[in-house]
Order: structure tokens, then C-alpha cells, then sequence
């Protein structure tokens, strides 16, 4: 027979995650990333002319005594860089939870739901439109007339105690609206925890976490997000069944953008275009059977491929929390704020909900990063069903983050 609380989970389950809890059709969805219109046109185009419509109509540019070779398309880097920054943030590892683990004997697996604001209508230093206009797929045409707001991360997270105050993580999660996946896991070691009585029963328990989350589901680039949290937290017992606990931390996030290789032109088969006839084996560059009016190799598309520059994103922040626990019943909120004004860091605020899954009660009780910076501050709601006699709780809540300057 189920018990209540397995019924309780997987109700709240099918509410909060959906997609996970219940198959959907595969099919790609409107913020499915497109960084190949991020851009950047040629100063000197002739009037009325873009680098894409060059590379389609080579032809009428030669016409015109000029070289399409003149007028590739070059990488839009200020708009990469922040698109691809606040969606670091959105997947950054999460460190929703008191210092205390789930003990030695104890594992849990929760459900979460993270909401995180983006800006879908800034648009970065010299670029044309909004990068995530641009920069996703929208329903039809060049652009994404429609962003989304809010970019929804729905995840199941596995932890796990071990012994000597260690504790293991993993979590799996898809990014609504889109076909990309977040994948990633935890390590937390409680430096001290557990304590009710005499002297050290008056300290905090303290942690230090570590976390990883990379995003897979996309050809165009890579993203990987890593954590670093310090983290102390009391109980403070109010009755018999129920507690208040406050934490606060500190928390080093690190977001890793690494571009592939991009064709800013995908409407035009640059070797279908050239009559590509291999490499030439001394210098090797496209060999082209079709040539221009002037007489010269139609090879010009071949160089609107690019890569973006390298985006490193750091960010330093404070964390301070509260949770109330009521028997079987976590209620819990936590606020993230940057507590540094570096220049390669990019502020934003999100929000993340988390909810409760059956677990085994324990044996024992984050414009242009250069530019200018806007303040941010960060909070997260969660509820946890867990025993009231265990140890064991669910990492989640709202996280807040800001758009760009």
C-alpha cells in the first residue's frame, strides 16, 4: 500500500515538473539557441546591403567592381557573451539547503523548479536587436518576435550521505521550451554538524559545497556553470515537531562559455555555392569549379564562418536563508546577493521552487560583462516532505537574478 507521503510526491510531482513526470512530443522550441544571427555587419556595406545578402548574390557585388571577399560576416561577441551569461546563471549549481546533510544512513531525491528573469529586450553595445531576439529560434522568421521572460529549469536531484559528514549529488534537468538538458552534481563535506548539547551545541553547523552543471541538447556551444559555497546554519527548536533555521553563506559562482564553430549563413551551401573540388594541397583553401563575372573563385562564403570569443563569467555571492520545518512539512526561503562589483561579473536575479519526493529517513539525526554592473539580489522559496525524525531535505527555492547593464 502506498503511503501518504509517496502520494503527496508524486502529486506534486505532476504539477511541478511536468514534462518529466509525463512524456511530450520531441520537437524544437522557440528558445532553442541560434547564436549564428548574433552578427556583427561590416562597416564599410554598400548601401542597402548585409553581409548574408552578399554571401547569397556574390555575383551582383562583383558587378558593382567590388570584392564579396570584403564584406564577411564577423561575430557579435558583446551579445554572445551576455546571452550566454545569463543562461550560465539560470543553470548554476543551486545551494538551497542548511549546512546539515542527509546523514550517513540517509538519501533524498527532489524535485525542482527554477525560474530565472532574463532580458529578452536589451541589446548589447553596437549590436542591431536584442540578443535574445536574435539569439533564439523563435516560432518563424529571422528573429524570436517573442522571447521568453523567464527561463524554466525543471530538474530531479538525487543526494546521498556518506560517512565522515560527506555528501554526494546528482541532478538531471531539461530547460522548458527548448530541447536542450542540464545535467551536473554535487559535493558537500559538513565541517561540523549535529551538536545539541553542552558547549558545542551552541555553534552552526558548517558545510563546504561544490557543484558543476553543463548544458547538453545544443551543437552550437558549450556551457558548464560551477559552484563554490561555504554555508552555516542553526536549528532553533520552537515545540516538539517543529524548527526554524537560519543560514547564511558565501557562494563562488564560475560560468564557462566555449563557442563551436558557426555558419552565420545556413541559407547558403558555401560548397555547393563554390563547386567545392576539395583543397588545394599546398595552401589548403577551397578549390571552387564555379567562378564569378570578374573571373574569380566563388569562395567567399567559406569565410562567414567564426567562433565567438571565450566567455568567462565570475561572481561572488552572500546567501542568507531561513527555513521552518513542521514535522513531515519544510517551508524555507533564501535571499543571494552579490556581495563584489568585479568587472567581468554580470548581475541578474531568478527564482527556483522545489518540491518533495519520498526519501529514506537517516540512521542517525548566479551588457557586456566589461561594462557597466547593476546590483541584484536573490531569494528561494521551497517546500520538503521529509521525516520528522530524519535529516534528510530537498535542495531548492526562488532564486533571483537581474538583467544586464
Amino acid at each position: 500500500m502506498r503511503s501518504p507521503r509517496v502520494t503527496f510526491a508524486l502529486a506534486l510531482c505532476a504539477a511541478l515538473l511536468g514534462g518529466l513526470c509525463s512524456p511530450r512530443a520531441a520537437r524544437a522550441g522557440d528558445m532553442d539557441p541560434t547564436p549564428e544571427r548574433l552578427v556583427a555587419q561590416p562597416g564599410n556595406l554598400p548601401p542597402g546591403q548585409t553581409c548574408q545578402s552578399i554571401a547569397a548574390n556574390p555575383g551582383a557585388l562583383v558587378s558593382a567592381g567590388l570584392r564579396p571577399a570584403d564584406f564577411p560576416c564577423r561575430p557579435d561577441n558583446a551579445s554572445f557573451r551576455n546571452m550566454v551569461s545569463e543562461l550560465g546563471f539560470a543553470i548554476a549549481p543551486n545551494a538551497f539547503y542548511p549546512a546539515r546533510t542527509t546523514g550517513v544512513g540517509g538519501f533524498h531525491v527532489g524535485l525542482e523548479a527554477s525560474y530565472t528573469r532574463i532580458s529578452p529586450g536589451r541589446t548589447a553595445p553596437g549590436a542591431s536587436a536584442p540578443y535574445w531576439h536574435l539569439g533564439t529560434r523563435g516560432r518563424s522568421g529571422s528573429t524570436n518576435d517573442e522571447p521568453d521572460s523567464l527561463i524554466q529549469i525543471y530538474a530531479v536531484k538525487a543526494r546521498k550521505g556518506l560517512p565522515l559528514g560527506f555528501e554526494i549529488a546528482g541532478s538531471l534537468g531539461t530547460i522548458a521550451n527548448s530541447g536542450m538538458w542540464v545535467a551536473g552534481g554535487d559535493l558537500r563535506w559538513a565541517l561540523m554538524e549535529g551538536f545539541r548539547t553542552g558547549l558545542p551545541g551552541f555553534l552552526p553547523d558548517v558545510s563546504l559545497g561544490a557543484g558543476v552543471r553543463t548544458v547538453t541538447g545544443t551543437p552550437k556551444f558549450y556551457l558548464t556553470t560551477v559552484g563554490i559555497d561555504l554555508k552555516m546554519s542553526k536549528p532553533l527548536t520552537l515545540a516538539d515537531t517543529s524548527q526554524i533555521i537560519p543560514t547564511i553563506g558565501y557562494q563562488r559562482i564560475i560560468i564557462f562559455g566555449d563557442s563551436n564553430v558557426v555558419d552565420s549563413t545556413p541559407d547558403v551551401d558555401a560548397a555547393k555555392q563554390c563547386g567545392f573540388d576539395g583543397p588545394d594541397p599546398v595552401t589548403g583553401a577551397p578549390r571552387c569549379r564555379n567562378k564569378l563575372p570578374n573571373g574569380t573563385e566563388n569562395s567567399a562564403d567559406f569565410s562567414n564562418n567564426f567562433t565567438f570569443d571565450k566567455v568567462r563569467v565570475h561572481r561572488h555571492r552572500g546567501l542568507v536563508g531561513l527555513n521552518y520545518r513542521h514535522e513531515i512539512i519544510w517551508l524555507g526561503s533564501q535571499f543571494a546577493f552579490d556581495i563584489t562589483e568585479p568587472k567581468d561579473e554580470i548581475r541578474f536575479w531568478s527564482a527556483a521552487v522545489n518540491g518533495p519526493s519520498p526519501s529514506k529517513p537517516a540512521s542517525s539525526s548566479e551588457r557586456d560583462a566589461r561594462g557597466a554592473l547593476r546590483g541584484s539580489r536573490a531569494g528561494v522559496r521551497r517546500v520538503v516532505l521529509g521525516s520528522a525524525r530524519g535529516r534528510q531535505r530537498s535542495a531548492g527555492g526562488w532564486r533571483d537574478r537581474a538583467g544586464l547593464a
